[in-house]
């Protein structure tokens, strides 16, 4: 009997990568060009659900002509089409004499690939390919739950451990903070990542500002950590390669990073006094005292940043924090919103506005 895929999850890059994955391994890599492969474009607004599921069923009891297999592709159709026509009672029927085919063995000649984003688990669909397919769930991590970047950091240490090679907290905190919330996206860049450390078994953080791909996020972290290290060469260096980008508005992305990463070290290092971390504290004392403190301690406390954050990400903002004063701090947040007033008035060059704020930062004694 033929094979019969289900691609889906909220997680649409991770999704059309592995549906992409999934035809190579039957159609080769010039799929494009195999007569033996039927695509039928989901994403086209031309082609009604209806119509796309009526094409399946039809070809799916039409022999192949041109060889002795053929392989049948819905491309990238969106549930949530399927899920508004529920009502509809000519689109019920459609839907259900596509179930009904797929609940039964597909013809040996055929392979099925369904490419559809987020496919509701309680629908027939989802259970007719769950009893006879193979099913690839993908799931975008929600950035409101209070462990995504946990889970990120998770997806990259698996990855890693997959391909037998060690990578540094730091550039675990690189990918996991500027790759966005898709894990197709981060395995992506774990994949580029790979490739270019070889012969090497270990990443490091330079491998990631290196070979990572250039976005306003990744600018906005490197410039963000550069400015907290008050290293002015290398937060210029990253500005040469930020005016490059082709995003819309990307200084907007990168001084919001800067007023996050600042307002973190302004939480970290008030939540460490208050934890009595001694200044200088290596990272195991570090990480003592935020571990061991108290259910009363962490409710007395009016920001809990410290704890939410992964350990080491928290240390090495505490560390950034000690090169500043809290006047410095202070003083720098009010900068850092001057700037921003004057990026949205469009008034000023952004490379410009960037470049003096990473002077007035990284001067020491001011």
């Amino acid at each position: 009997m033929g094979k019969l895929y289900l691609i889906t999850g909220s997680d649409e890059y991770a999704s059309k990568n592995k549906a992409r994955e999934v035809i190579i391994s039957l159609c080769g890599k010039d799929y494009e060009s195999d007569p033996c492969l039927e695509i039928i474009h989901g994403d086209n607004d031309a082609i009604k659900p209806a119509q796309a599921i009526s094409m399946i069923v039809e070809s799916l009891s039409t022999p192949a002509f041109l060889s002795s297999k053929k392989t049948v592709w819905l491309k990238n159709l969106d549930f949530e089409k399927i899920s508004k026509l529920k009502d509809s009672e000519e689109f019920e029927n459609v839907m259900e004499a596509f179930t009904d085919a797929l609940k039964k063995a597909l013809p040996d000649d055929t392979d099925l690939v369904l490419s559809i984003l987020s496919v509701d688990r309680r629908s027939a669909l989802f259970k007719a390919c769950q009893k006879s397919g193979e099913i690839h769930f993908f799931e975008k991590v929600d950035i409101m739950s209070k462990d995504w970047n946990d889970k990120l950091r998770s997806v990259i240490y698996d990855s890693c451990r997959e391909n037998k090679v060690r990578i540094s907290e730091d550039a675990v905190a690189f990918v996991s903070e500027t790759a966005g919330v898709d894990v197709g996206r981060v395995k992506s860049e774990l994949q580029k990542l790979f490739a270019y450390i070889i012969p090497r078994n270990e990443i490091s953080l330079d491998d990631c500002k290196d070979i990572c791909s250039r976005t306003p996020e990744t600018a906005g972290w490197s410039f963000s950590n550069a400015l907290g290290e008050r290293n002015l060469k290398e937060a210029i260096g990253i500005l040469n390669v930020f005016v490059n980008m082709d995003s819309k508005n990307p200084e907007m992305k990168v001084i919001y990073a800067v007023m996050n990463h600042f307002q973190d070290l302004i939480k970290i290092k008030a939540a460490a006094q208050k934890l009595s971390v001694r200044p200088r504290s290596q990272y195991n004392d570090f990480a003592s005292k935020v571990q061991s403190a108290s259910p009363e301690t962490r409710m007395s406390m009016k920001d809990d940043t410290i704890f939410k954050l992964n350990p080491y990400r928290a240390f090495k903002i505490f560390e950034s924090s000690e090169r500043f004063t809290d006047q410095e701090l202070a003083h720098i947040i009010s900068e850092v919103l001057e700037v921003n007033k004057a990026l949205v008035s469009g008034a000023t060059v952004p490379r410009m506005e960037l470049e003096a704020l990473a002077i007035k930062i990284c001067r020491k004694n001011r």
